[in-house]
């Protein structure tokens, strides 16, 4: 309970902000109080959800959780962010007489809150809806003639908690049935909270039977989750985790190997200091066959550069979950070279997923959720 009441300290401080910057005073300062108490009514409920470690169903997730968590985010944005400028432009008012200040800072802050609320809807609704899908031909250099047409699915970055709901995990799924992969990888970050929140999913995982296996890898908050539990469950459900080594697909029907290492949650804004492993783990792989790898952070990549490595898959930026649209950049683009999407550099090629969760504010813009879908080719 202790974070109902740091934000209902929070609301406490935001409308004692908004009602001396602004001189907010009788019914429309009382109104403003009762929208901000409607959307603190859930606390309660979500408190339940973290300390049982349950999760909503979707229509509760959909007109309560997620509206009540962005609200309360979005507003401890607007005391960290705007409340300074507030407080400045008022005190700046107050020394220099000129009431008209007040004006200026009721048309400021109404016209943030109404854009902001606009985006907040947007955003919240793109979450609600199934994940699409990105489908990619890939020549891999080595791979045989036996092996063209492998289709390998990934799936990344769901972020399950008591935000999220278990119909979402089953729609994911469904959506991965739907596309028959012979293999299917996992690229980290597949709980948030409290590694129980795994079994949702890989109770529903338990439902797709590729015929050469499911594997996946630890992510940063899978670690400040708890990786051990999430290794445990996971592995519990049949999904292979690489912890730090390979895993060959020949007795499986595919001259192919599979790569892959914990993230160590260290820095998760640049690259992680574990990756330097990378090169050693790689040169033990079998020789003559094509390296698939798995890393969560899309710098990992730099270091299987120049090995036989011609893919790597990797999630962790969400492709920035808020972007510019129509091609602008993004929330990624300010810590990660390689936000999102495909990066070649000579026959070696990196794959950045949007993934299919949220992280920090619970929507996106411009940067909607996707299950990759590759078809390996022969050259």
């Amino acid at each position: 309970m202790g974070f109902v009441f740091a934000f209902l300290g929070f609301q406490a401080v935001e409308l004692l902000l908004l009602k001396w910057g602004l001189k907010l005073q009788g019914r429309f300062f009382w109104g403003i109080v009762l929208v901000f108490v409607v959307f603190c009514l859930p606390l309660p409920y979500l408190a339940w959800l973290i300390s049982h470690a349950r999760q909503p169903g979707f229509l509760s997730a959909a007109l309560m959780v997620r509206p009540a968590f962005a609200w309360q985010f979005s507003w401890i944005g607007f005391v960290v962010l705007l409340g300074p400028l507030v407080v400045i432009l008022r005190l700046a008012g107050i020394i220099s007489g000129w009431e008209g200040m007040v004006a200026v800072l009721r048309w400021l802050v109404g016209v943030i809150a109404c854009l902001w609320g606009v985006i907040s809807i947007y955003g919240l609704a793109t979450t609600m809806g199934p994940a699409g899908v990105t489908t990619h031909e890939l020549k891999i250099p080595g791979l045989a003639k036996k092996d063209d047409g492998i289709r390998l699915v990934q799936f990344t970055d769901p972020h399950l908690s008591w935000w999220t709901s278990r119909q979402e995990a089953q729609e994911i799924v469904e959506t991965i049935k739907g596309l028959k992969p012979d293999l299917l990888v996992l690229t980290g970050d597949l709980a948030d909270q409290n590694p129980d929140y795994t079994d949702s999913l890989g109770d529903c995982l338990q439902e797709i039977h590729p015929r050469l296996g499911k594997f996946g890898i630890i992510g940063n908050h899978d670690v400040y989750t708890g990786r051990e539990e999430i290794a445990q469950k996971m592995e519990a459900h049949g999904i292979k985790m690489l912890r730090r080594g390979w895993v060959s697909l020949q007795d499986r029907g595919a001259n192919l190997v599979l790569g892959g290492m914990d993230d160590s949650g260290i820095g998760w804004t640049g690259p992680d200091p574990w990756e330097k492993q990378i090169p050693e783990i790689v040169k033990s792989c079998p020789p003559g066959l094509p390296i698939i790898w798995l890393g969560h952070r899309p710098t990992s990549f730099d270091k299987v550069l120049g090995l036989p490595v011609p893919l790597t898959l990797s999630g962790h930026t969400h492709g920035g979950q808020l972007r510019i649209p129509f091609g602008g950049p993004g929330l990624a683009d300010i810590g990660f070279a390689r936000p999102m999407g495909f990066y070649q550099v000579g026959n070696q090629v990196l794959y950045v997923s949007r993934g299919t969760g949220t992280v920090g504010w619970p929507f996106r813009i411009a940067c909607p959720e996707e299950i990759s879908l590759f078809i390996l080719r022969a050259p």
